[in-house]
């Protein structure tokens, strides 16, 4: 249990203040969701309750005594049959309250009143002329929207065939179902914690607001083509495409290696889950959303393409002087890049240190040819400086550094991660690493003897344990040698 709650902490351990504002924000707007949602059930079940409570008190006080009068036996088959009838009785005066199914009974109730009981020659005498089926057809829509404007999950709504634009505003805070609710929390947060550290945040929120609203417009524009031209009555809400526009903007940018590639591969991903949501469980009007959702990935490609960084030094610097970088070869960007890390970390700027270094140190173990002292260099220089970096990039560049050969820093990458980790999966394959280049490279046998018995303790059994039982005895043999070609020494006695 302390292992899961440990798990499901761990991303807190960087949030910001904002982010918890945000997570507030969306944890209300799940609640409105929710209740909005789930209100017209409950009074349906509050009225099949009180139904029969109702029935259950009418017939115990009146009804039965009346078939008592008449002398007949009010058994239970009479019983069941005065309910049908009771409870038809009870719908009639009280309507169900299912939005949807009390739009269908509306639909033969307004037939009804338009046929039978006056409702053509009313017309006819308002408009002075006889209505055409197109004309009862737009009648229709008027009476069933005086009733669903009273809904919020209706008013707030887009609706194409109506044309209520001001919805715009309104339908992003609107979700079709829980599966694009936890899409959102899960992929917005997600955006907005990478996309921050090269924009502000309030750009983020800024583009999110706007594309939230305009997104609107442009399943509008979808739905007006013939092939979803059926689902223009239908309506729309939720922001999946915005969350698509800030996913894209995730994955590209102008410097090389600004984006991790598992950012970028997530957002990917994340892509088609959206789309498989708007497709799969969405109803019909949202399989256009789920067309338009690559566009909208490609738009915030854009974005996260021609949008610059913010700046990496103090930010009351407004005017962008013309960079030397622009004359810089690669290599010489990645080492000022790392200095200049190191020097946002003596300087106590957290966040922009860690920006700098992940970024600085990534591009740096991924030259060809690699530079061996250089990386060295760089490595023991970060791990010696205070910068708040994630336990998994630590042993990220340690798996790298180990790749390319370069034990040293691999083991200083790698215990620096392993003391931060707390994924035991994780920790034993950093044990495993440490001990193996130790044996390797005949660097503290007796330390990689240690991380390879953690090794074996936690599963003695798996490929991984075989392995490490190997190495011990590499390393066994490699302390007997050493002792052995230590030099001896003698007493001189006079």
């Amino acid at each position: 249990m302390k292992k899961i709650l440990s798990i499901l902490l761990k991303p807190f351990r960087f949030f910001k203040f904002h982010h918890y504002v945000t997570l507030i924000a969306i944890a209300a707007l799940g609640v409105f969701n929710f209740q909005t949602t789930l209100n017209p059930t409950i009074q349906k079940i509050r009225q099949e309750k009180d139904i029969h409570q109702s029935f259950d008190k009418w017939w115990n006080e009146e009804r039965a005594q009346e078939f008592k009068n008449v002398g007949l036996t009010p058994n239970d088959t009479i019983k069941a049959q005065e309910f049908e009838l009771y409870k038809e009785r009870y719908q009639v005066e009280n309507p169900t309250p299912i939005i949807e199914d009390r739009i269908e009974e509306m639909k033969g109730e307004f037939l009804n009143w338009w046929e039978n009981q006056g409702g053509k020659e009313q017309y006819a005498k308002e408009h002075g002329n006889y209505p055409t089926d197109k004309q009862y057809e737009a009648e229709l829509k008027k009476w069933i929207y005086n009733y669903t404007d009273k809904f919020i999950r209706y008013r707030w709504a887009y609706q194409p065939s109506r044309g209520n634009t001001e919805s715009w505003l309104t339908c992003s805070l609107l979700f079709p179902s829980t599966w694009s609710f936890i899409f959102f929390v899960i992929f917005f947060m997600f955006a907005l914690m990478q996309l921050e550290k090269r924009w502000h945040a309030i750009f983020v929120y800024i583009y999110a607001v706007v594309i939230a609203i305009i997104s609107g417009f442009f399943v509008d524009l979808l739905v007006d083509t013939s092939f979803f031209g059926q689902f223009a009555t239908q309506r729309y809400m939720g922001v999946s495409l915005m969350v698509c526009f800030l996913l894209g903007a995730n994955v590209f940018d102008k410097e090389k290696d600004a984006i991790p590639s598992y950012v970028s591969k997530i957002s990917q991903l994340a892509l088609a889950g959206s789309m498989a949501i708007d497709w799969f469980l969405n109803p019909g009007i949202f399989n256009a959303v789920a067309v338009e959702s690559p566009l909208f990935f490609a738009l915030g490609g854009l974005a996260g393409y021609y949008m610059p960084h913010r700046a990496e030094g103090s930010t009351k610097q407004v005017v962008t002087e013309q960079r030397p970088e622009e004359t810089e070869s690669p290599s010489e960007r990645t080492r000022k890049m790392i200095s200049k890390g190191l020097e946002a970390a003596n300087n106590g700027e957290n966040e922009n240190a860690a920006r700098l270094l992940q970024y600085g140190l990534t591009a740096l173990l991924q030259e060809e040819p690699v530079k061996f002292q250089d990386v060295k260099d760089a490595v023991n220089r970060i791990a010696g400086c205070y910068a708040e970096i994630p336990s998994t990039q630590w042993i990220e560049w340690g798996a790298i550094a180990k790749q390319k050969k370069i034990p040293e820093a691999a083991i200083t990458l790698l215990e620096k991660g392993l003391a931060k980790e707390t994924d035991a999966t994780i920790i034993r394959r950093a044990h495993f690493d440490i001990g193996e280049l130790r044996i390797q490279t005949k660097s503290d046998v007796n330390a990689a003897m240690e991380h390879l018995g953690k090794v074996i303790k936690e599963n003695d059994s798996d490929t991984l344990a075989e392995q490490s039982k190997k190495l011990m005895e590499t390393g066994k043999d490699i302390l007997v040698q050493m002792a052995y070609a230590a030099p001896k020494q003698f007493k001189v006695s006079n």
